[in-house]
């Protein structure tokens, strides 16, 4: 039987992960929050909670090498769907290799010790399959974390899962340590009922950060349908007007910008004659031609129907002209195709400086209006200015 301690602890520890368990249900199903990564959770949690309950009930049945290589297998497996989550969290393709991988060779493995091998390996071997999984995981969740925000937040919150990854590390030298003790669960030695109050506790805290992260993915998929055009993935015209008066604000301290206002030539003929479809992706092609030419601290966006706007921070007239004629240049380059047709998109430009008796950037923006027209008037496919 298991001692007192442990038994409370295991008993605690399935409790809570069942507890998850349902609550990630209900983010996959009731809320649709993530439901992939939710699904993952729930399964996790359910798996972790069904090896932990075959450990512990080996010792009360006739076949106990039955339940120890099932609770092996559960174990890996919860470990590897863990591995999986923070790439369908990211919404990106996850990492099957090596989970598959580790798994396979847990299902090769671990009959050795049911046909003979010498038990006092079993957590050795055991826990060397599981441990790489969970450091997986850590990795990938500090990756999806990283490019969000900073590395000392992504460390912080890929903290638990690099714990637990620790935990199984130690549970696997326990044998090197300590040669005469034979690692399991039903033990009430000290280093067990340690071991089994880490991973109560990293296990909440495991499950409270990934529920962060949905919460935090939620977040920057509202974020960005408010700031963001849905077709394009440019910013829209309100956050790219926030910018601006952002610019003119920071001008009045000296810091100068440029606009670049431009639009697509005929764009009218080519929905009329291709579809929508054709405008679309044509919009999208401006889009690509337009995005290398634009810094990290500029911004782009849409100002309406097939007009985008660019802000160049921290430049003057001559600069601007030469971002636009880039641009021009890179539209020209990229021929539509779509089906048998070809089509030669460019556009018109007009830019503005920002000058010393603007009261407001909407005096920047109608000069760039103004240069706009200009380059329509003067046939197409140009860079203009108006001052």
């Amino acid at each position: 039987m298991l001692s007192v301690s442990a038994q409370t602890l295991v008993a605690a520890t399935v409790l809570v992960l069942l507890i998850a368990c349902l609550l990630w249900l209900v983010f996959a199903f009731g809320l649709k929050l993530q439901p992939r990564a939710s699904k993952g959770m729930a399964g996790a949690n359910v798996l972790v909670a069904s090896a932990l309950l075959l450990s512990g009930l080996r010792g009360g049945l006739e076949r106990p090498w039955l339940t120890v290589y099932a609770a092996d297998l559960t174990g890996t497996a919860a470990f590897a769907l863990l591995s999986l989550v923070p790439a369908w969290l990211e919404e990106s393709r996850p990492p099957w290799r090596w989970p598959l991988a580790l798994c396979l060779l847990a299902l090769l493995l671990m009959p050795g010790f049911v046909m003979g091998w010498p038990m006092r390996w079993h957590g050795t071997v055991l826990y060397c399959l599981q441990a790489p999984l969970l450091g997986l995981a850590s990795w990938q969740a500090y990756r999806l974390v990283r490019s969000r925000t900073r590395p000392a937040f992504a460390l912080a919150l890929s903290f638990p899962l690099g714990a637990l990854t620790l935990l199984l590390a130690a549970r696997a030298v326990e044998p090197l340590l300590w040669p005469g003790n034979t690692p399991d669960l039903r033990s009430g030695s000290g280093f067990n009922v340690a071991w089994l109050w880490a991973g109560l506790v990293l296990g909440m805290v495991v499950n409270s950060v990934v529920a962060f992260l949905v919460l935090v993915q939620l977040v920057l998929r509202i974020r960005k349908l408010t700031l963001y055009d849905p077709l394009t993935e440019v910013l829209n015209r309100r956050a790219i007007g926030q910018a601006l008066e952002q610019a003119h604000a920071r001008w009045r301290r000296g810091e100068p910008y440029a606009l670049v206002l431009l639009d697509m030539d005929h764009f009218k003929a080519l929905n009329d004659t291709l579809g929508h479809g054709a405008g679309d992706q044509a919009l999208k092609a401006l889009v690509g031609a337009l995005k290398p030419c634009v810094r990290d601290d500029d911004a782009l966006g849409r100002w309406g129907g097939e007009e985008f706007l660019i802000l160049l921070c921290d430049t003057g007239l001559a600069g601007a002209a030469l971002v636009a004629e880039r641009m021009r240049a890179n539209l020209e380059a990229q021929p539509l195709l779509w089906g048998p047709e070809q089509r030669r998109l460019t556009a018109s430009f007009g830019i503005a400086e920002v000058l010393p008796e603007d009261s407001s950037p909407e005096a920047v923006l109608m000069r760039a209006d103004q240069g706009l027209y200009q380059a329509k008037r003067q046939g197409r496919n140009l860079v203009q200015s108006r001052e």
